[in-house]
């Protein structure tokens, strides 16, 4: 099981270089920003008191279920995480309230809705500490 005490951080400026720009990230038609209501369940989801998360930005690279048809949110990713990656809550919460600025490759997520597991790996970035790197990035 991954631990946070070994992951290793980025500079500032090696993090910023490593995703998409603002201007993407508010770009409605390239990525979806989680709401209140995405952000409170996966509060729920990690068993964290109301608020913990709020404040914070959560974006997913605008990606559709192929199945079910629902816009998959950081809520689908953290469910991902928990449900086929096996990470503790503990390492989600540190990862993303943590002191660290993290970058790894972008993975399959899975729908929380119906299962079925995404054909493409979107990017997902919160701008405060956590992101992916695609490749078109590099």
């Amino acid at each position: 099981m991954a631990d946070y005490n070994s992951v290793v951080s980025l500079s500032r400026e090696e993090f910023e270089q490593s995703g998409p720009s603002q201007a993407e990230l508010d770009d409605e038609t390239k990525s979806t920003k989680s709401d209140a209501v995405d952000i409170a369940k996966m509060e729920r989801l990690l068993d964290l008191r109301p608020g913990m998360l709020a404040g914070d930005e959560y974006y997913l690279e605008r990606l559709s279920c192929q199945s079910c048809g629902r816009l998959l949110t950081m809520y689908d990713f953290v469910f991902t995480g928990l449900v086929d990656a096996s990470h503790s809550k503990s390492l989600i919460v540190h990862t993303f309230v943590g002191n660290k600025l993290v970058v790894n490759e972008p993975r399959r997520i899975r729908c929380s809705a119906c299962g079925e597991i995404a054909r493409h790996s979107p990017w997902y970035r919160m701008p405060q500490s956590y992101g992916c790197r695609p490749a078109h990035f590099e």
